[in-house]
């Protein structure tokens, strides 16, 4: 395998366990990493700048969310030359042989085709499950079936940031991720940047990442009296507020105009459907976490972006 050189990248906010596992989890792959670049949100910082020699930390106490940091780390590899950033969140473990994997992928297939993004498959710590990257159709971004019968890599219009490897040679000529959307989404606006520069984003199945994809918690169906307690994921207001607004202003100017009608019904329709899930399910805040989401996606319609909420 060529010699790459390969920095990685972590957005921190408030958990240092956490983030202590991701950083272990990088340390330990069989191909080496030169540097690990820190964006700290955390009202107060959580890691010292020489709390290792190969760790840089960008402590950031006002919060410039997911969006801030990634356009920073982004610039910051640019800045020194990297062939690769490899992205994460606080909440990853990665298995030790999967940079590896991912390197000796690209170097396979970049031979006859323009990768910007490649990255491993993602099972979430919780669930267990596969969460697979998803394909723009139409008027919706949506998860492509039937990965589970897929053996080896495949292709797809948007991942999520957590386990992604950047070619920060592609990434030189890519729009830098938009630091407006601050918090979700963030993945797959900057995902189909490059593929509008017609690179390809290609997800290696062999190549295995944990993650967790959101706070779970045990709640009861409010509509049926005898029940038993389930685990499913709860938000809070903010997350639920940047994830409808993000998603739609997303969505809606992401699709040709013919769609435009279907891609506003969609997500009226995933509105309802959040509104729904939040009124059986969320243990408390209710009324807040509804008018999140309905000012969330209200905001989305009409752009305001920013760190609104």
């Amino acid at each position: 395998m060529k010699n790459y050189r390969v920095a990685a990248y972590i957005t921190a906010y408030q958990e240092i366990d956490a983030l202590q596992k991701t950083i272990t989890a990088i340390t330990k792959q069989s191909y080496p990493i030169e540097k690990i670049f820190i964006v700290d949100n955390s009202k107060s910082q959580i890691i010292a700048n020489n709390s290792q020699e190969n760790i840089i930390v960008d402590f950031h106490p006002e919060n410039i969310g997911v969006a801030g940091g990634l356009k920073i780390a982004v610039s910051w590899a640019i800045q020194k030359g990297y062939d690769f950033l490899w992205l994460f969140d606080q909440d990853s473990e990665p298995d030790t042989d999967v940079l590896e994997k991912l390197l000796t992928n690209y170097q396979d297939l970049s031979r006859n085709q323009n990768i910007g993004i490649i990255a491993p498959a993602i099972f979430d710590i919780n669930t267990k499950q596969e969460f697979p990257g998803c394909m723009f159709t139409n008027y919706k971004l949506a998860p492509i079936p039937g990965i589970d019968a897929i053996q080896n890599v495949y292709h797809c219009d948007a991942v999520i940031t957590s386990g992604s490897l950047i070619n920060i040679n592609a990434a030189k000529y890519i729009e830098l991720p938009r630091v407006d959307l601050f918090l979700d989404a963030v993945d797959y606006a900057y995902c189909m940047n490059f593929r509008k520069k017609e690179y390809n984003i290609i997800v290696v199945k062999n190549a295995i990442m944990k993650h967790r994809l959101g706070n779970y918690s045990q709640v009861k169906d409010r509509f049926k009296k005898y029940t038993n307690t389930f685990s499913t994921f709860i938000c809070s207001p903010s997350r639920y507020y940047y994830a409808c607004r993000n998603h739609t202003f997303f969505e809606t100017r992401l699709v040709q105009k013919q769609f435009l009608y279907r891609s506003i019904a969609y997500r009226i329709k995933i509105l309802l459907t959040m509104m729904e899930r939040i009124i059986r399910y969320e243990p408390d805040s209710i009324l807040i976490k509804l008018w999140a989401c309905i000012v969330g996606t209200f905001d989305g319609f009409r752009g305001r972006l920013g760190k609104t909420w």
